[in-house]
């Protein structure tokens, strides 16, 4: 089987400048892992997984516990001042680049020797440009697995 055998497509994605905000409602809303960046000539430029969204840059001084922990201390100023940083980053602050991608054509064996040797859980699928044609993630390849057993 090949890489087109086995991708989502099309593959969700944001372009850069995108907000946080943007981001994760968009993976909210289509029930997705990861979004993937792409620049204006529609080139993948980077990745956005769940776990990015935990990265300190993504939450300045820990927005999630600041207002638990920090909000006597900060004060009501303090916890919005945070907030709104949080508010200004953008995708291209926290995502991964480059990205492990493969062609379409690419054997499913390179796709999982990426995944393990990485220790990655999504793979873009590109056209010779660049461009995303699809996504490969563990699960695509756990739905593969199920149909042959």
């Amino acid at each position: 089987m090949k890489a087109k055998d086995a991708m989502t497509s099309p593959a969700i994605a944001v372009p850069l400048g995108a907000s946080l905000k943007e981001a994760a409602e968009t993976m909210l809303e289509k029930r997705i892992g990861s979004l993937l960046v792409v620049d204006e000539k529609g080139k993948l430029v980077g990745i956005v997984t769940e776990s990015d969204f935990l990265k300190e840059k993504a939450i300045p001084f820990s927005t999630f516990r600041a207002p638990l922990l920090l909000g006597r201390f900060l004060g009501r100023e303090g916890v919005e001042r945070l907030l709104a940083e949080a508010q200004a980053v953008r995708v291209e602050e926290i995502m991964t680049s480059p990205v492990h991608t493969v062609a379409p054509e690419a054997p499913l064996e390179e796709v999982l020797r990426l995944m393990l040797d990485y220790d990655i859980n999504h793979v873009p699928v590109v056209d010779g440009e660049g461009r995303p044609l699809g996504i490969i993630t563990r699960f695509d390849l756990l739905r593969l697995l199920k149909d042959r057993l």
